[in-house]
């Protein structure tokens, strides 16, 4: 069973860490990684700010999301460590996000997404609305726009 805590500042380390770890799930090269690293700060108000959320199986921090509310709503982050992926958490998380998004009023909501997760995000019904350029990565990443379904 997954447990949802919301993050507060003390975290900001533990989120830049959990985000390197999962990345590296990808096969990127421990350099690249050490780069990102190095360049990825979370600022404590953008904890205070937006829903960011722990993730817990069993009272173990498993990975984080952020939900980013502005001119544009956007899933900012989701992140599994690597021992959680793959074994169903992210289909848990989806739906823990979807309902935080419904609470929030948020009809819909944009993803830049890791080409890596393109496509479990594309499973789920988002749909790719474009693409934008990652300065970190010196690569362009899938925009998708995931609609919620209201019911009727």
């Amino acid at each position: 069973m997954l447990n949802f805590i919301d993050a507060e500042a003390k975290h900001t380390e533990l989120l830049r860490d959990i985000l390197i770890a999962s990345k590296g799930y990808w096969g990127y090269s421990q350099e690249q990684l050490e780069i990102w690293k190095s360049n990825l700060r979370f600022e404590e108000k953008y904890i205070t700010r937006n829903t960011v959320k722990l993730i817990l199986q069993d009272e173990e921090i498993i990975g984080f999301f952020a939900i980013a509310k502005g001119d544009s709503d956007e899933l900012d982050h989701l992140w599994l460590l690597p021992k959680a992926i793959g074994k169903g958490y992210g289909n848990l998380v989806f739906a823990q996000i979807l309902s935080e998004c419904n609470t929030l009023g948020i009809p819909s909501f944009y993803v830049i997404s890791d080409p890596d997760a393109e496509g479990f995000y594309l499973k789920k019904g988002a749909l790719k609305v474009g693409e934008v350029y990652s300065e970190p990565q010196k690569r362009m990443l899938p925009k998708l726009k995931f609609t919620l379904v209201t019911p009727t």
